[in-house]
C-alpha cells in the first residue's frame, strides 16, 4: 500500500494527506482549478457554512488542497490536520471522521451531473487568470521564471506552476470535470503523521480509496537534456536590473552525488556565500544575490539585483567564482559553514508538521525517502574532493534580465 506512516509526539495535531503525482504538462492549469473547486465544497458540504461547521465539529480541523511542482512532476495534494485523541476531553478518535471527510470532498465535489457548477468555476478561472497575469508584477520572480523557461524550452518543466492563459481559455465546466474524473483513476499516496493505529488506518483507507493505493507512479520526465546557451532581456519600468543566470546539471535526487552538490550550491550562493562576499560585499556590484538548486530537475539559478551599468561585469565575476570552485579554491571553513547552514535548515523542518510533510511527500512518492537525520549524516560525509567534482558537472544554459526602459545590452 502507498501509505507512509510517521509517528510524531511533538505536536498536538495528527495529519493525513492524499497525494496524486502527475507528469507535468499544460494540464497544470486544470489542476489549479480543480484544487480550488474542491475547496469550494462537496455535495454534503455544499456551502461555506456547512463546510466550516464540519471542520469545527472535528475540533477545529484544517484542510487545504494545493499543487506542488517537483521537477517535471506535479503533485496534487489534499491535506488535513486535526487534534490528537489525547487532547480531546471526550477521549474520542477523529481518524474515521477525518478519512470520511477526505473521501467526501475529493470524490463528491460540487457538480451539475457531468460538469462543475459554472458560476463557481467562472469565479475561480478569473482568480487564476489574475494570478497568472500578476507574475510580471514581481520583476525578480518574473526574471527567475523567464530564465528557467529559456533554459528548459520545449521541456515539461517550462510549464509554469499556475499554468497559462492559453490553457485557461480552453477550459470549461465539462472538460475540467472530465479531467477531474480522470484523477480518480491514478495512483494515490497517503502520508499519515502523529498518533495512530496503523492497521485501522490501512483498513479505513483501503475500504474508501480502493485499488488506487496499490498503483505505482512512474515518470519519463525529469530527464537531463543539454540545450544550447541562450541570453535574452526585456525592458520594463524598473530602476534596478534583475539578472538571473541559469545552469543545468545531471545531478539530482535521482542521479549522481546529490549531497555534495547540495553543499556546493550552499558554498556558492547560500547565506554568507562566495557570491555574497565577492560580488556583494567586496565589489558592491549587487543589492542582493542568491543561488537556488532545483534538486528534482537539476537546475541552478543565480539571481541578483544590480545597477544596469554593472550588468556585464557582474556576469563575468559570477562566472569567475564558479570557475574558482572548479579549480579547487574552496576552504575547509567554507565547507563547514555550508554544512552548518544546511543542518540548521534541515533541523528547522521539525518545527512544523506541515514542513515535515513537505519534506517527506516528494521523496516518498519518488521512492527516494530518507529521513532528516539520515540526510544530515550524508551531508556531514561530504568532503572537498566531492564538491570539486560536482562543481564541474554544470554548464551555463540561459541568462535573462529585466532592464530599465531605454537601456540596451552593449
Amino acid at each position: 500500500m502507498n501509505i507512509k506512516f510517521i509517528k510524531n509526539d511533538k505536536f498536538k495535531s495528527n495529519s493525513i494527506s492524499l497525494n496524486i503525482p502527475i507528469d507535468l504538462d499544460e494540464k497544470i492549469t486544470d489542476l489549479n482549478l480543480i484544487a480550488e473547486m474542491i475547496k469550494v465544497g462537496s455535495k454534503k458540504y455544499d456551502s461555506f457554512k456547512k463546510l466550516y461547521s464540519k471542520l469545527q465539529e472535528m475540533y477545529g480541523a484544517q484542510f487545504d488542497c494545493y499543487l506542488n511542482k517537483y521537477g517535471e512532476v506535479a503533485v496534487f495534494t489534499i491535506y488535513i490536520s486535526f487534534l490528537k485523541d489525547k487532547y480531546i476531553i471526550e477521549n474520542i478518535s477523529l481518524w474515521e471522521d477525518v478519512i470520511d471527510f477526505l473521501y467526501e470532498i475529493f470524490y463528491n465535489t460540487l457538480n451539475d451531473g457531468n460538469c462543475f457548477k459554472k458560476d463557481f468555476l467562472d469565479i475561480e478561472k478569473e482568480n487564476l487568470r489574475s494570478n497568472i497575469l500578476s507574475i510580471v508584477d514581481s520583476k525578480g520572480y518574473y526574471a527567475y521564471i523567464k530564465c528557467e523557461q529559456l533554459s528548459t524550452k520545449n521541456e515539461p518543466y517550462a510549464n509554469h506552476f499556475y499554468g497559462s492563459i492559453e490553457s485557461l481559455d480552453k477550459i470549461d465546466e465539462f472538460n475540467l470535470y472530465e479531467y477531474y474524473e480522470n484523477l480518480k483513476t491514478l495512483p494515490y499516496y497517503f502520508i499519515v503523521m502523529g498518533d495512530f493505529d496503523e492497521e485501522k488506518i490501512k483498513s479505513m483507507l483501503s475500504d474508501r480509496f480502493g485499488d488506487n493505493i496499490q498503483k505505482r507512479f512512474s515518470t519519463n520526465n525529469n530527464k537531463f537534456i543539454e540545450t544550447p546557451f541562450v541570453e535574452e532581456f526585456e525592458n520594463h519600468e524598473v530602476t534596478q536590473t534583475k539578472l538571473v543566470i541559469n545552469f543545468k546539471t545531471d545531478i539530482t535526487i535521482f542521479n549522481g552525488d546529490y549531497y555534495a552538490f547540495f553543499v556546493f550550491n550552499c558554498i556558492l550562493g547560500g547565506g554568507y556565500s562566495k557570491l555574497y562576499r565577492e560580488v556583494r560585499q567586496k565589489q558592491s556590484l549587487v543589492y542582493y544575490i542568491n543561488s537556488y538548486y532545483e534538486k528534482f530537475k537539476g537546475l541552478i539559478s543565480i539571481e541578483c539585483g544590480i545597477d544596469d551599468k554593472n550588468l556585464d561585469y557582474t556576469k563575468e565575476i559570477i562566472l569567475k567564482e564558479i570557475e574558482s570552485m572548479q579549480s579547487g579554491e574552496i576552504t575547509d571553513l567554507e565547507i563547514e559553514n555550508a554544512k552548518m547552514t544546511i543542518r540548521r535548515i534541515l533541523m528547522s523542518i521539525y518545527d512544523r508538521i506541515s514542513a515535515i510533510h513537505a519534506f517527506i511527500a516528494p521523496l516518498y512518492i519518488f521512492d527516494k525517502y530518507i529521513g532528516v537525520d539520515e540526510f544530515i549524516d550524508n551531508i556531514d560525509k561530504v568532503d572537498k574532493g566531492r564538491i570539486i567534482e560536482v562543481s564541474k558537472r554544470i554548464f551555463k544554459s540561459a541568462i535573462f534580465s529585466v532592464r530599465p526602459c531605454g537601456e540596451m545590452n552593449e
